[in-house]
């Protein structure tokens, strides 16, 4: 039987790339195939039997129904980024928690591998993405990230502006498995960063204040520490970050 989950989805931006949609609307709430990318979230984790759920709004957070979960609202979400939000909902980081990105869809597969998946810090990586990319973007490099495989299924690096698609070896698509002992490690992490001015200026090397740090700052850094872990997917998966996204994803057979 599958342990007990949180499910964490960070939705506090403002999503301007997808504006006019989201001038009277948080991105969250964009309609895919006639649904709000959030309610299919929702949905798919009910489905999965996940019952704490726990939303990190920010953006036009009045907007969005509060009914079956939990609503954490980001007030500083002008002036912050996704680590931020996650550390708002902190007391929610414990035992075993699935974190999602508020403007991503994922097939029950996609999840399900992660669920399953008995490491303590785990990130889904999409090793067909490179298709993906050049569907949505006419120089892929604009957008993907650096991401360095090592032994036994560890991550080396992620995260970073990359020249070469060649050294892009999977992309992170905003989905993390976290045990127990991963909740303990990525919150002593951010605490300890926190306690130093010089890390909490200069967060992890990325050259931004703590407040400001992506995910993927913290994910690097504990990849460093040969904790973080990746599972292997081939596409199932698709992001809504901008206009073109929207189109494609309206397209997709699997929703």
């Amino acid at each position: 039987m599958m342990n007990k989950f949180n499910a964490i989805i960070l939705a506090a931006g403002k999503g301007t790339r997808l504006l006019p949609l989201t001038k009277d609307c948080p991105k969250c709430l964009v309609k895919v195939k006639g649904k709000s990318i959030l309610d299919r979230q929702l949905e798919l984790f009910d489905y999965v039997g996940i019952k704490t759920k726990i939303v990190v709004s920010g953006y036009l957070n009045e907007k969005i129904d509060k009914e079956n979960y939990i609503n954490i609202v980001n007030k500083d979400f002008d002036i912050s980024n996704m680590l931020h939000s996650l550390m708002l909902a902190r007391k929610f980081l414990n035992g075993n928690v699935i974190i999602s990105y508020g403007d991503i869809l994922y097939k029950k597969k996609v999840l399900n591998s992660l669920l399953e998946d008995p490491r303590d810090i785990v990130i889904a990586s999409d090793n067909k993405w490179k298709n993906y990319w050049n569907e949505r973007f006419n120089n892929p490099l604009d957008d993907a990230e650096s991401f360095v495989k090592g032994e036994n299924q560890r991550v080396k690096s992620l995260g970073k502006t990359e020249t070469n698609i060649k050294n892009i070896e999977g992309q992170f698509i905003g989905l993390i498995k976290l045990s127990a002992r991963g909740c303990a490690d990525i919150i002593s992490v951010y605490d300890d960063c926190y306690k130093s001015n010089s890390c909490s200026l200069n967060a992890w090397g990325s050259q931004r204040k703590l407040k400001l740090a992506y995910m993927t700052d913290i994910l690097n850094f504990i990849a460093s520490d040969n904790k973080l872990y990746f599972r292997e997917i081939e596409r199932g998966w698709i992001e809504v970050d901008n206009l073109i996204d929207l189109e494609i994803a309206n397209k997709v057979s699997w929703l």
